[in-house]
């Protein structure tokens, strides 16, 4: 799903969890209504990568650190 980079940074800016990969690319959110999804920022778009415990799942295989366990 292609989402424009204005809702996408409104999206990040309302998530309780955000990790980043090491090149800025690759997103994984916590979203307080969305639960867990994994993004990939373009230079226009972002693209959602997969949701729920898919995003928890694949994150690694994209860099992406995952949130470390309380």
């Amino acid at each position: 799903m292609r989402t424009d980079l204005a809702e996408f940074w409104r999206i990040v800016e309302e998530a309780s969890v955000v990790k980043v990969d090491g090149t800025g690319q690759y997103y994984l959110l916590r979203h307080p209504e969305h639960g867990w999804r994994l993004y990939q920022k373009g230079i226009d778009a972002a693209f959602l990568l997969a949701e729920g415990e898919g995003a928890l799942y694949w994150a690694p295989e994209f860099r992406v650190p995952l949130p470390e366990v309380a």
